[in-house]
């Protein structure tokens, strides 16, 4: 549009201009005309020079609105109307003209042109010479019909033009939408249709364009944003792997100080308690020896109370005590196997088991594990004896239900110890269950879920003890009003 407005004022000031000169042109010719039947009727005595100017201005040349001629015999004579916007001299311009024999033109006024105003008249003054005669002629021509022809031009002009750009526009779009929107839109599906896990597809087109410049440039650099992203995500991995390994180790090492607490406090408690309960039991037994006291039941009754509350004391300052020192005895292959079954044979003879039923599910094919028989058994009592506490006091007192189960755990899974052959050993109970708040405590030294009086809250913790000390790994899982299974992973040592 722009290239074609432009070649139509390029043409428009050219035309204009030739129009412009050929009109001045035809002015010249004017003069020369009346001019020559001027002499030619002073000679012949024709009719006069009025005549002749007249017949010839609006016959020959309409253009000029004004025409002014001085003669050197006859002065100077006037035809036409001087226009009231031209405010020269005309008459002066004309003596100047004869008197200096000088041709000149020049333009005056102002009107609307085709772009902008422009003069509106055209001036000429030419003399003309003959032996001792002279007459010289201004005329003024008017130049707006030029510019209002021009104009109605332009009409044609702007309906071609527009007719032209609606067409260009046509064909550029249509040329642009093949070219770029295209395959723009295509970028915009392929990308849409890229996934996380995939890599950009290759651009349709196989010739040598831009556009598969870019594509091939996305390419690539879809192939580093792949590769940086499997790096971003092996990295959080791994920081998520360490940061789980730190809190693991943060828990340990809370629950090592506290047992280290417990075990130095149990030291000083079995020292300064141990000996005088001893004393205490013994003065008991004298007592219950003498003859007062036998005859008398509700005394009897006393001193047997006594004994067992002080008993009870005894347990639990057996219990701390190993908090305090780290076992002696050597350590041995055990049969998981038959561990679980001489423990359970042991329950299937107490009362508190009446309405609790004891299941076995022991498909470990490698049962050995290198410990104290006595320390995995008490583990096994305590984890038994909190169980049937649970099933007691839970919905399910009446069909109580306790499975001992063994499984094989391979080198490559998580739950294996260094990476190495594991046998799993899991207690479940259908009791009460652990609420999720509480699950991490449980094995923290006095802790305890059970009613006071019922557990001094260090069977879990004496048994994290032993497990950890043998290498091995306890875990819980409970929901609450369902039921417990815990689970002891110990490394698996091949039998001698």
């Amino acid at each position: 549009m722009l290239a074609i407005l432009l070649t139509d004022f390029v043409v428009v000031r050219i035309v204009q201009k030739n129009l412009i000169q050929d009109r001045m042109q035809r002015g010249e010719q004017f003069i020369d005309e009346v001019s020559k039947e001027f002499f030619k009727n002073k000679i012949t005595g024709q009719p006069t020079i009025t005549t002749v100017v007249t017949r010839l201005m609006d016959i020959s040349y309409p253009e000029a609105t004004y025409a002014l001629f001085t003669v050197k015999e006859e002065k100077s004579l006037e035809f036409g109307h001087l226009p009231p916007d031209i405010l020269v001299d005309i008459g002066k311009i004309n003596r100047d003209s004869v008197k200096n024999n000088d041709r000149r033109h020049f333009f005056l006024g102002k009107t609307w042109g085709v772009f902008w105003t422009q003069n509106k008249y055209a001036v000429i003054t030419k003399p003309y010479l003959k032996s001792d005669s002279a007459v010289a002629a201004t005329i003024a021509i008017k130049l707006d019909d030029i510019y209002s022809n021009l104009r109605e031009s332009q009409k044609i002009i702007v309906f071609y033009s527009l007719a032209n750009l609606f067409v260009l526009l046509f064909i550029g779009m249509l040329r642009l939408s093949r070219i770029v929107v295209r395959p723009i839109h295509r970028f915009i599906r392929l990308t849409e249709d890229l996934r996380s896990t995939d890599q950009f597809p290759d651009y349709p087109e196989k010739r040598d364009t831009e556009f598969s410049k870019l594509s091939n440039a996305i390419h690539r650099m879809a192939r580093r944003i792949e590769t940086d992203k499997e790096r971003i995500e092996e990295s959080l991995h791994c920081l998520e792997k360490a940061h789980a390994d730190l809190k693991k180790t943060q828990k340990e090492m809370i629950r090592a100080e506290k047992l280290a607490s417990i075990g130095r406090l149990s030291a000083g408690i079995a020292h300064e308690i141990g000996n005088p309960l001893g004393v205490v039991l013994g003065y008991l037994g004298l007592l219950k020896r003498q003859t007062a006291f036998a005859a008398d039941p509700s005394g009897k009754d006393y001193i047997e109370r006594a004994e067992s509350e002080i008993n009870r004391i005894n347990t639990i300052i057996r219990q701390l005590l190993d908090f305090s020192r780290s076992s002696t005895s050597d350590k041995q292959i055990v049969f998981i196997h038959a561990l679980i079954k001489d423990v359970g044979q042991m329950f299937l003879n107490q009362p508190l088991m009446g309405n609790i039923e004891l299941v076995y599910d022991c498909t470990a094919t490698k049962d050995t594990t290198h410990a104290d028989y006595q320390q995995l058994r008490q583990v096994l009592i305590n984890l038994l004896i909190n169980a049937v506490d649970s099933i007691a006091v839970s919905s399910n007192s009446e069909a109580g239900k306790i499975l001992l189960q063994t499984s094989d755990i391979e080198a490559s899974s998580e739950n294996a110890i260094s990476q190495s052959p594991t046998v799993e050993l899991t207690v479940t109970d259908n009791g009460t269950g652990i609420a999720r708040e509480e699950i991490d405590n449980i094995f923290d030294p006095f802790y305890t879920t059970k009613e006071p009086g019922k557990g001094t809250g260090l069977g879990l913790s004496v048994s994290y003890m032993i497990i950890e000390q043998v290498g091995g790994i306890i875990k819980v899982n409970s929901e609450l009003d369902k039921g417990t299974a815990i689970s002891i992973y110990l490394p698996v040592s091949p039998e001698l």
